[in-house]
């Protein structure tokens, strides 16, 4: 036996009893030294994939102080030790020929690269951003503190991790720079608005793994199943239980080929399929009443002075030259209601509530709404909902969307079946959203739908937004972002003698989450300035640099361009 365990594998798998070449018939002496890569590592490190939004834990196995392995972490609840293919293979990220292991710099018109030391690479940084920043500082503009850096940007990272997107944006606030931003401006601001303004935080009102509880779940603008492939593993878990799969999309995919129901659709038209589904409820008054009264704002009566959308589209309040609207008619009776994050500060809340600008907001700038409970009257959130989308019938949807009625109405009814009291439905949309100039509608709509359902905030509901890479939504959070500081506090504007005071009174309401505004504001000055931020010193409240309106990655673009961003 020994004599034909060191012949050809071809002859021992005819004569021995491997057969099938499934064991011993196939082993070679080369392959019996080997061990597996993970089994001679000194130790294991836990890390992250980088590529999607999922997220994946891994172990990445070390020797010798290099990267020797990078497998799925089974101890990871989301992912459950699994990885995709760009996952698997991204041990070559640290070992492959093309991943850059020194610093290069190509010179003004040159057209090679030339290696350069690290601290030579450093020095050169830090003179380039302090003469950059001496040259293009700005101290006011049109009489009101800006005090800030125009000729420097930053772009990046939601492939960092929170801890660097948190101290770019740090460092280069306190540097005077306010064009700060990253891919998610680009990913997914759509999401930030549409999900913001419907629930208060941009962020995806759930995560992968809910899905499992889900009895519906409707993808519409992803291809999860491409590419969100670990994530998808809880959508086929939530159908092996019994959930029905719909997708919805102009391409038959993978992700169509998993569904039990798939709806082709008329790029750009979501709009109307979703305004469809929503009058459909409307009308059979199939919404989940108690939850819609209890938890949503369709019992608020809306001011007097608000006119629905007419022919061409535009509710009251649209002024036409500056392309903008006025949202003061559309406040509630007898009470001020302040816009998203980042937002609120940009013209001046206290002129937008009544005040003239001048001394803190006084109770009645808040207020109580007006409510009706019945949601009978003709002003009530409900009933101007219904009257907006009355006219998104099934033939409507058909003449736009390509749907037959009979697929949309098939919809509608497993909406309808699937949320209430005892289950739930839940939206999961991505970039195919997100890319439409009216995307933030899109997740709007599908907002307004899963509230008028029931189905936010418990088990196996809302709005999934699959992002792009694993730190989108913490680099949102952090944020490297212009408009905002960390945990959403917004970026204060460019007004004349406006102190920390002044900025909270227009900013800070009376109760909810941002009713302790206050404390986090200053909490944020007292980590950034130490022992310099004290009341004495207005918390160094005027150290932040301030907007003139919109710095976003566009805008930088524009300003590059026109050779106000020099680095």
């Amino acid at each position: 036996m020994d004599l034909i365990s060191d012949t050809w594998p071809v002859l021992r798998q005819l004569t021995g009893t491997d057969r099938l070449a499934r064991g011993r018939a196939a082993k070679s002496r080369g392959s019996k030294r080997l061990v597996p890569r993970t089994a001679s590592a000194d130790r294991v490190v836990k890390s992250v994939c980088p590529y999607c939004a999922v997220g994946c834990a891994q172990n990445v196995y070390v020797k010798d102080e290099r990267v020797v392995q990078i497998e799925g972490d089974p101890d990871a609840p989301h992912s459950r030790g699994r990885l995709c293919p760009k996952g698997s293979a991204s041990l070559q990220l640290t070992t492959g020929s093309a991943r850059e292991q020194h610093v290069l710099y190509r010179a003004p018109y040159a057209t090679d690269w030339q290696r350069l030391d690290l601290d030579t690479a450093m020095d050169m940084v830090a003179e380039r951003m302090v003469r950059t920043r001496a040259e293009g500082w700005e101290w006011e503009r049109d009489g009101a503190r800006t005090r800030r850096c125009m000729s420097i940007a930053a772009l990046g990272g939601a492939t960092l991790d929170n801890e660097e997107n948190y101290l770019i944006k740090k460092f280069l606030t306190a540097f005077g720079i306010v064009q700060i931003e990253n891919q998610a401006r680009v990913c997914h601001s759509s999401t930030v608005v549409g999900l913001g303004t419907s629930f208060g935080r941009g962020a995806s009102s759930t995560l992968p793994g809910d899905l499992q509880n889900s009895d519906l779940i409707v993808l519409e603008g992803s291809n999860m199943a491409e590419a969100h492939p670990v994530a998808f593993q809880w959508v086929l878990e939530a159908k092996s239980r019994g959930a029905t799969i719909v997708h919805i999309d102009p391409h038959y995919s993978r992700t169509s080929a998993l569904a039990d129901l798939f709806v082709p659709i008329r790029p750009g038209t979501d709009i109307a399929f979703l305004g469809g589904v929503i009058n459909h409820v409307l009308q059979t008054e199939s919404d989940f009443r108690e939850y819609v009264v209890a938890y949503t704002n369709a019992p608020t009566i809306v001011r007097e002075e608000f006119q629905d959308a007419d022919v061409d589209g535009m509710f009251s309040g649209f002024d036409a030259e500056a392309r903008t609207y006025d949202p003061t008619s559309w406040q509630y009776e007898g009470a001020f209601v302040a816009a998203a994050a980042g937002q609120r500060d940009q013209e001046g809340s206290l002129s937008r509530m009544g005040t003239g600008g001048e001394g803190q907001a006084g109770e009645d700038a808040r207020g109580e709404p007006t409510l009706d409970p019945t949601l009978q009257h003709p002003r009530c959130v409900y009933q101007i909902l219904k009257r907006h989308f009355e006219r998104y019938t099934p033939e409507m949807v058909e003449r736009v969307c390509g749907i037959p009625q009979d697929l949309f109405l098939q919809v509608c009814r497993l909406f309808i079946e699937n949320s209430g009291r005892e289950r739930t439905a839940a939206f999961v949309h991505g970039v195919g959203w997100t890319q439409h100039t009216i995307g933030s509608q899109y997740i709007r709509c599908a907002s307004i739908l899963q509230l008028l359902l029931g189905n936010m905030g418990r088990p196996g509901g809302g709005v999934m937004a699959m992002r792009g890479h694993a730190s989108i939504q913490g680099s949102s959070d952090i944020p490297t972002l212009f408009d905002t500081l960390p945990g959403y506090i917004p970026m204060p504007h460019a007004h004349k003698a406006e102190d920390l005071e002044t900025f909270l009174a227009g900013d800070a309401p009376r109760r909810g989450f941002w009713g302790n505004m206050s404390d986090y504001t200053v909490s944020l000055l007292k980590a950034w300035w130490g022992e310099a931020a004290t009341a004495e010193t207005d918390f160094c409240f005027d150290y932040l640099p301030r907007l003139t309106g919109s710095h976003s990655t566009y805008d930088t673009v524009m300003e590059q361009i026109n050779g106000t961003v020099k680095g």
